[in-house]
């Protein structure tokens, strides 16, 4: 290696831990060696995972070009080995490179923002799916090509889901009904 030459950071970080949080300033981004990444947003309370990253992928990779918080926090799901990038060495970097590069590479940012909003809307959404109802137009639509299957799913399950949900409404309301008559039926003994 020669004088001088640029090193990244190499950290270990243990399966739960919290190392990017939704809102907070971050000017690094990560390269996952190994381990599991999920991203999450919190929604009335709850987590609600975005999405996963293994081996191989960037994360945060936004804010080495904008300053700008991340809408996403990312957690590890196992223990996990990561290359940090700041900013100021990415910046350094940039700023050798053509200006095409670095229209390209603002482009390429939008996308990745407009890709990431998305993702969280359809997470959320997906969050607020009852289980089962999931469960059972997975098991209805298996065996169809991923084109199909997300045509099909988008079609029936919302509809699946309110059939569900009614289900459930109506088994809570015989159960109280029961719980009604077996309480008359205790006090007249």
């Amino acid at each position: 290696m020669k004088k001088g030459a640029d090193v990244l950071e190499r950290s270990c970080l243990q399966a739960g831990k919290t190392f990017i949080r939704a809102g907070e300033g971050n000017a690094r981004a990560y390269v996952i060696q190994n381990g599991e990444v999920a991203s999450f947003v919190m929604e009335g309370g709850n987590k609600v995972e975005v999405e996963r990253f293994g081996p191989g992928t960037i994360i945060g990779e936004k804010c080495l070009v904008i300053d700008e918080p991340s809408p996403l926090s990312y957690e590890t799901i196992t223990t996990a080995t990561v290359v940090t990038i700041t900013r100021d060495d990415f910046q350094r970097r940039l700023n050798k490179v053509d200006k095409s590069i670095k229209t390209i590479l603002d482009h390429a940012i939008k996308k990745i923002s407009d890709y990431e909003s998305a993702e969280i809307k359809k997470a959320i959404k997906r969050s607020e799916l009852d289980d089962q109802a999931i469960a059972m137009v997975d098991d209805l639509l298996s065996g169809l090509s991923n084109d199909k299957k997300k045509k099909y799913e988008a079609a029936i399950l919302p509809h699946v889901n309110a059939l569900i949900k009614e289900i459930n409404i109506i088994k809570d309301d015989t159960n109280m009904d029961k719980d009604d008559t077996n309480q008359d039926v205790d006090q007249e003994l």
